[in-house]
């Protein structure tokens, strides 16, 4: 197996994006599940602006929103997964009519054939990657051909581009308000693509994979190989078909709006973690209720002291002191 750089940026993104987002759920989610907030009004007074009589409700409800959207939008990955996985283990068929060729290609156990009426070629898998062929593209193809699609799949198996597709896919619907992490997936699939082409023509004609792409456009596309590397993905056949007759070389665009969107959704992120706010909770005296300060230390202690000396001080917004919220 040989190092695949975009395994380690798109893992890399994933975790930098998870420690932000749970930084900011660590800050903010206490102030979820207090019916009390008291807001320390030296931190009132020193901020800019107003803060909202129903700031929990306010914030309660856009983080319920996004988790809502995130859950569903991951939990559909994993059903589509899962359902995928179960195609494949139904539909396998113990009859492999090219065993000479797998051997020449050094191929032995990695490849398995499907039976279906589709035409597709793919690489699935984990921690034992394989190479998933139909019976329906078998009987379409000349063996140079077959040998072509083997060649370009192992070349999907060598890199890992099955592990960095399914990494990718899973942080893109972690993370739906980055959709940057999207247009970076599309131009990962096609460059992967791309130099699969290549590797398998190395040396020949781009006759037989041109072929290769003939047949496969007379059968209707089909979209469910959206976490895998597929020889029949329709979403890069434009991009390869060009480089291969036309030599002309891709170029990965990122959408502004895309763009615009992960640069305000990482602003904001931001702005919740180096606020200067410090959610304090308090569970003394029979008393369960959340007080935000400043981050000073000094402020911190301060408001501890305060509210749960005998009598409380003005130092604290209550009901007939706005801003309250319950």
């Amino acid at each position: 197996m040989k190092v695949n750089k975009h395994l380690l940026i798109f893992m890399g993104l994933f975790f930098l994006l998870g420690i932000l987002v749970s930084i900011t759920v660590y800050k903010f989610l206490p102030l979820l599940v207090h019916h009390t907030i008291y807001f320390c009004q030296k931190m009132v007074h020193d901020l800019s602006f107003q803060i909202p009589v129903n700031l929990g409700m306010f914030v309660f409800i856009i983080i319920f929103i996004v988790l809502l959207f995130t859950a569903i939008k991951f939990l559909a990955t994993l059903f589509r997964i899962y359902r995928f996985r179960r195609y494949l283990f139904k539909n396998t068929s113990e009859h492999t009519p090219f065993a000479p060729l797998l051997k020449n290609l050094n191929l032995i156990d990695k490849v398995v054939t499907i039976q279906s009426e589709k035409p597709f070629a793919f690489c699935f898998g984990i921690r034992y990657p394989k190479i998933y062929i139909s019976t329906k593209l078998i009987s379409l193809v000349t063996k140079l051909e077959l040998k072509t699609i083997l060649l370009h799949e192992r070349h999907h198996l060598e890199h890992r581009d099955t592990l960095t597709l399914l990494i990718a896919n899973i942080a893109a619907s972690l993370f739906p308000f980055f959709p940057l992490l999207s247009d970076l997936i599309t131009a990962y699939r096609t460059e992967r693509e791309i130099l699969a082409d290549k590797a398998a023509i190395k040396g020949n004609s781009h006759r037989n994979l041109i072929s290769i792409f003939k047949k496969l456009l007379q059968y209707e596309p089909d979209y469910n190989f959206f976490v895998i590397p597929a020889i029949a993905d329709p979403q890069t056949l434009d991009a390869r078909i060009q480089s291969l007759i036309q030599g002309i070389q891709y170029r990965h665009t990122i959408a502004l709006k895309n763009a615009l969107i992960s640069l305000f959704s990482l602003c904001i992120i931001s702005a919740f973690i180096i606020a200067p706010i410090n959610a304090i909770e308090l569970h003394e005296n029979g008393r369960d209720v959340m007080i935000l300060c400043s981050n000073a230390q000094e402020c911190v202690s301060y408001c501890k002291q305060t509210f749960m000396s005998p009598v409380q001080t003005n130092n604290f917004s209550t009901p007939a002191n706005p801003p309250f919220v319950h």
